[in-house]
């Protein structure tokens, strides 16, 4: 489903060029969930804010079911990351003036493809089957970190994405919290069929992944 070739990234600074990413060359199938590891400034966040198209690569491509999204043009790009990719962040970036249930609704109603009733009803079920439909009306303030990464995974989910990328997704999660979260993720993978690319510092957690991709110094050490 995903493939990328040769993928660089480059950094301009006060002391000259800094390459993050120093070739990357993977692929993903359809339906797999894969955890990106590694120690911290080999480029895994870089990695994946580029799969998600937040960032564009200095070198390289990176192919959605053939293709090439980054011969898009912006307003093509825009909408392929709307309609196909849901982001999942260690912190939970919820909006504090809104309920749960609008901070789930929100990424529909910009879309506006579907009647301001039906995206409610598409949120709430999301709440439900996450198993915090009883504090829908709560905001953030008033939710503990858990149920905030719930609401965030909801969110993700509400134009349903072929691909959910995850950033730390249990890194600001105590270990029960973070456990009960990637139980979560596993359940959505093996039910909905949905592909994940995790980044994570949990040797633990990924390893229940069905693949671990190693990151060294700006390569797949794998």
């Amino acid at each position: 489903m995903i493939q990328t070739n040769d993928l660089r990234k480059s950094f301009s600074t006060p002391a000259g060029e800094l390459e993050v990413l120093k070739g990357i060359d993977i692929s993903i199938s359809d339906g797999e969930m894969v955890a990106v590891v590694g120690a911290s400034g080999v480029g895994k966040s870089t990695l994946l804010h580029i799969l998600g198209t937040l960032d564009r690569p200095t070198k390289g491509s990176v192919f959605y079911n053939g293709i090439n999204i980054f011969s898009l043009s912006d307003r093509e790009l825009t909408a392929f990351r709307n309609k196909t990719i849901g982001f999942v962040f260690q912190f939970h970036h919820l909006l504090p003036e809104f309920t749960a249930l609008e901070n789930v609704m929100m990424p529909a109603l910009i879309n506006g493809e579907l009647p301001r009733s039906e995206v409610k009803e598409k949120a709430e079920k999301l709440l439900d089957d996450l198993g915090i439909y009883q504090r829908r009306e709560h905001r953030p303030g008033e939710l503990s970190g858990g149920e905030q990464q719930r609401v965030a995974v909801a969110r993700a989910l509400i134009l349903n994405p072929k691909v959910v990328l995850a950033d730390e997704p249990t890194g600001n999660l105590d270990t029960a919290t973070g456990e009960e979260l990637f139980n979560l993720l596993i359940r959505l993978n093996e039910q909905q069929g949905i592909t994940f690319v995790l980044v994570t510092h949990n040797e633990s957690l990924s390893r229940r992944c069905q693949r671990v991709l190693k990151m060294t110094d700006g390569r797949i050490a794998n």
